[in-house]
């Protein structure tokens, strides 16, 4: 009778049981596919890069952040990792675990985890709740999973997690690779949806713009505003128009990017005064442009009620 080799026996470690489960899955690499939309070009445009790189699409809405291989440490007590410019980082001179902190922000989702490598090294994620018992316990693997065996060289793989690992508050976190003998890691990507943006009230002068000491917004006029708050994703601002002439519109985007085709607010005749409330991304810095389209012109008022962090 056959056993699986993933299927845990008595005295065996779940750590054992992947390792045999790698051996037993040979030459096969695993990389997941990922659902998404996509049109017939990009579609097509994904997939010749994955055939080029062996790695999965990225999944549209994560934060990624990147560990390499330098970042790692091994657990072996007084032995140094052994790190090669070439062939990425391995524990010397026994197999054992790498490991690496996992620093983003409590609350957020890890779904994703790209990874340069060569051998089979098992990847995890461990947390460490910062409570104890006495005597204190090891880390926890939320995630754990044998990687594909690469043919004889380097090889990377995007693995999406089936489980989803919650970033928890009151807890640490590490990304570690299990590397057998001439296992090594080149580094990995780790993409994470960041938890909910959180609004701030504006307290200081919210007047930021008011055209109507100057020159109009004329026809396909943009101009940039400083909203000041640089770091912010997005801004919740009251944008008022006065004084118009013939029909338009205005746009609010991001200052870091072209006109996106929008408007955000509109006027059908001269001496309209419309307000309107706006949500918009800013770009790093805390700006914003605003774009006049149309046929009239128009004096911009812009008052800024809070931001999103």
């Amino acid at each position: 009778m056959h056993e699986d080799p993933s299927t845990p026996r008595a005295g065996v470690t779940r750590r054992d049981a992947l390792i045999g489960a790698a051996a037993a899955a040979g030459a096969a690499a695993v990389v997941s596919a990922v659902p998404f939309k996509a049109n017939a070009s990009s579609l097509s445009a994904i997939l010749t890069q994955q055939a080029a790189s062996d790695l999965g699409p990225s999944i549209p809405g994560l934060t990624y952040v990147g560990l390499d291989a330098f970042a790692f440490t091994t657990e072996l007590p007084g032995v140094t990792p052994l790190y090669q410019t070439i062939t990425g980082i391995q524990p010397v001179p026994a197999a054992n675990r790498i490991w690496a902190p996992l620093m983003i922000p409590a609350g957020s989702v890890v779904h994703q985890m790209n990874v340069g490598y060569q051998g089979q090294p098992i990847a995890e994620i461990s947390r460490r709740p910062l409570t104890q018992p006495n005597p204190a316990q090891i880390p926890t693997q939320p995630f754990q999973k044998s990687l594909g065996a690469s043919p004889g060289g380097p090889f990377s793989s995007t693995e999406n997690l089936p489980t989803p690992v919650v970033i928890e508050q009151d807890s640490t976190y590490t990304v570690s690779f299990f590397c057998s003998a001439a296992d090594s890691v080149f580094g990995c990507t780790v993409g994470y949806l960041p938890p909910t943006q959180g609004f701030v009230p504006f307290t200081g002068t919210p007047r930021v713009l008011d055209t109507r000491s100057g020159p109009p917004l004329g026809v396909n006029e943009e101009r940039t505003v400083d909203l000041g708050i640089p770091g912010a994703r997005s801004a919740v601002i009251n944008l008022t128009i006065a004084e118009t002439t013939g029909r338009g519109f205005v746009a609010v985007f991001p200052a870091d990017i072209g006109w996106p085709g929008s408007s955000s607010i509109n006027w059908f005749a001269t001496d309209s005064y419309i307000a309107n409330g706006v949500i918009t991304r800013v770009d790093p810095t805390g700006r914003i442009k605003i774009r006049c389209g149309g046929a009239g012109t128009t004096d911009v008022i812009v008052d800024l009620i809070g931001y999103m962090i």
